[in-house]
């Protein structure tokens, strides 16, 4: 199960440690990272299968803990499991999509009015961010808007939206839609920096983004279906 790193201060508790063995605990945290840093690197297909004697041969990792990780994956909805076939990646389909946009919409507004101007957002220049780093910064900004709201819901339902349709920005910031999505990180990013200040602002800025991102649905989709008919990769490398 997924948890917000604030989750103690949300609900004003501490978090009772588990007894849980440090070395089983280990080689499953590892495991889950290991797969979770493979599925954000976009070097997997949506839809593709998830083989473990093949992945715990690439990672260089265990199957017992790589199976718990994937179990864990499936429950948190990072990758599908599907009875007497495996584990895939996540398919990646227009309806499903826009459903995911349609929550994370809802939540990243629902965030932004309960979000504190506690500490100051940090900026990096987008015209120096590689596409990857596009990306991801990108996301960062999502989630401190959500971990803003000291809400655990808001930031568990922003973490797997920024997850879910992370191949797409990825697709996005390799394509034409590159510059004009850098021009509008730059104008989000700006205008974080009244995070918890002035909402109206750093409102317009998330939804106009949201909206670029949006329209570019139907083009990243037919792009990465050509790859995947042609059974190349995003990136380099494939499992």
């Amino acid at each position: 199960m997924w948890l917000c790193e604030k989750l103690a201060e949300c609900r004003g508790t501490e978090i009772q440690k588990l007894s849980v063995d440090p070395p089983t605990r280990g080689k499953t945290e590892a495991a889950y990272d290991a797969v979770l840093q493979l599925l954000r690197s976009c070097t997997l297909l949506p839809g593709q299968h998830l083989r473990e004697k093949e992945l715990a041969s690439k990672l260089n990792i265990g199957r017992t803990p790589l199976r718990e990780a994937l179990i864990r994956l499936a429950a948190e909805g990072k990758v599908l499991s599907l009875s007497k076939k495996g584990y895939f990646t996540l398919p990646l389909v227009e309806w499903a999509l826009l459903d995911s946009y349609a929550v994370g919409r809802n939540a990243l507004t629902l965030a932004l009015s309960h979000t504190s101007a506690d500490r100051v957002y940090r900026t990096v220049p987008c015209d120096e961010l590689s596409a990857a780093e596009l990306a991801i910064r990108t996301e960062a900004a999502f989630m401190e808007i959500g971990q803003r709201a000291s809400n655990c819901e808001a930031c568990l339902i922003v973490e797997k939206f920024c997850f879910c349709s992370h191949p797409l920005r990825m697709e996005m910031a390799a394509s034409e839609y590159a510059a004009t999505l850098r021009t509008s990180l730059a104008t989000l990013t700006d205008a974080m920096a009244m995070l918890g200040r002035e909402t109206s602002l750093v409102k317009s800025a998330l939804m106009n983004h949201l909206d670029l991102e949006q329209r570019a649905i139907p083009h990243a989709i037919q792009e990465i279906g050509k790859k995947k008919m042609a059974g190349l990769s995003f990136s380099a490398g494939s499992l």
